[in-house]
C-alpha cells in the first residue's frame, strides 16, 4: 500500500491534468485571456506551494510539493498552447530548409517559452536550494527533461505525431517535424530515462515504509514512468489517441487533420 498510494495519486493527477489541459487548449480561442487568467492562478498557487513546502519533509509535504511543481509546469504548457508565450517566429518552417535551418527556425518558434522555463527553473533552484523537501523541484525538472526529450525525438522523426490534437493555431509546428519509424536519439533517451527510473524505484524500495523519501520517490518514479510510456507511444503503432480523443471536439479534429494535410502538401511543393 505504501507504494501504490503515491503511484495511484501521481497517475490520477497526471491523467486529470493532461485531460483538462488538452480540453482547454483545443477548445479555447487562441490567446484567450480568461483561460490564461485561471491557469495563471494555478501557476501562482504552485509557486507559492513550492515555497511553503520546502521544509515539509513529510509524506503530506511530498504530495503538496508534487502538486505545486505540476501546477507550475501546467502554467508554462498552457501559456504556450494558448499562443501567449511562444517565440519570435510563430510561423511555419520555410520549404526546402535544411535540417540545421529547420532546427534554428524551430527554436525561434518556441524561444520565449523555453527561456521562461529556464528562468523558472533557476528561481526554483534559488528558492529551494538546500531545503528538506525538493520533490516539487524534481517534479518540475523531470517534466522539463522529458518534454525536451520528446521535442527532440519528434523533431528528428517518430512514427506517431498525433497532429490531430495540436491546437489549430499551432498547426504550423507540423512543418518542423518529420515522420519516421525511429531516430538515433530515441534509444539514448530511453536508456537514460529508464536508468533514472530504476534509481528512483531502488530509493523508494530502500526507504522506510510510508516515509517522506519513499512517498516522494514513488511520486517522481510514476510521473517519469508515464513520460517514458508516452515516448514509447511515439514509435509504436498503438491506438493510444483514443485515450484523449474525447477531449477534442470533432470539429477540432477535422480542422487539424485538414491543416496537417495542407502543411504536408505545402512542404512537398
Amino acid at each position: 500500500m505504501e507504494y501504490f498510494l503515491p503511484a495511484g495519486f501521481a497517475l490520477a493527477t497526471w491523467w486529470l491534468a493532461t485531460l483538462l489541459m488538452m480540453y482547454r487548449s483545443t477548445r479555447a480561442r487562441p490567446r484567450c485571456r480568461a483561460t490564461l487568467a485561471w491557469i495563471t492562478l494555478i501557476g501562482i498557487a504552485g509557486a507559492t506551494g513550492l515555497v511553503l513546502t520546502r521544509d515539509m519533509a513529510s509524506p503530506a509535504g511530498a504530495y503538496l510539493a508534487f502538486l505545486s511543481g505540476l501546477a507550475l509546469w501546467a502554467w508554462h504548457e498552457m501559456s504556450y498552447f494558448l499562443g501567449f508565450v511562444t517565440g519570435p517566429r510563430p510561423q511555419a518552417c520555410p520549404a526546402g530548409a535544411s535540417d540545421r535551418e529547420r532546427f534554428v527556425y524551430g527554436v525561434k518558434a518556441s524561444l520565449y517559452h523555453e527561456l521562461a522555463i529556464v528562468a523558472t527553473a533557476i528561481l526554483i533552484l534559488v528558492v529551494n536550494h538546500d531545503t528538506g523537501n525538493s520533490i516539487g523541484t524534481w517534479t518540475f525538472f523531470v517534466l522539463w527533461w522529458m518534454r525536451w526529450s520528446a521535442k527532440l525525438n519528434i523533431f528528428l522523426g517518430v512514427r506517431n505525431l498525433h497532429r490531430e490534437f495540436w491546437p489549430p493555431h499551432l498547426q504550423y509546428l507540423g512543418s518542423y517535424v518529420r515522420e519516421a519509424s525511429m531516430n538515433r536519439l530515441f534509444p539514448v533517451s530511453m536508456i537514460l530515462s529508464s536508468a533514472a527510473l530504476a534509481w528512483m524505484l531502488v530509493r523508494a524500495y530502500e526507504a522506510t515504509a510510508g516515509s517522506f523519501e519513499q512517498t516522494g520517490m514513488m511520486l517522481l518514479a510514476t510521473i517519469l514512468a508515464l513520460a517514458i510510456l508516452e515516448h514509447i507511444f511515439l514509435v509504436l503503432r498503438v491506438p493510444d489517441a483514443v485515450l484523449w480523443r474525447w477531449a477534442s471536439s470533432d470539429q477540432k479534429i477535422q480542422t487539424s487533420s485538414t491543416l496537417s494535410t495542407e502543411l504536408r502538401a505545402g512542404q512537398g511543393s
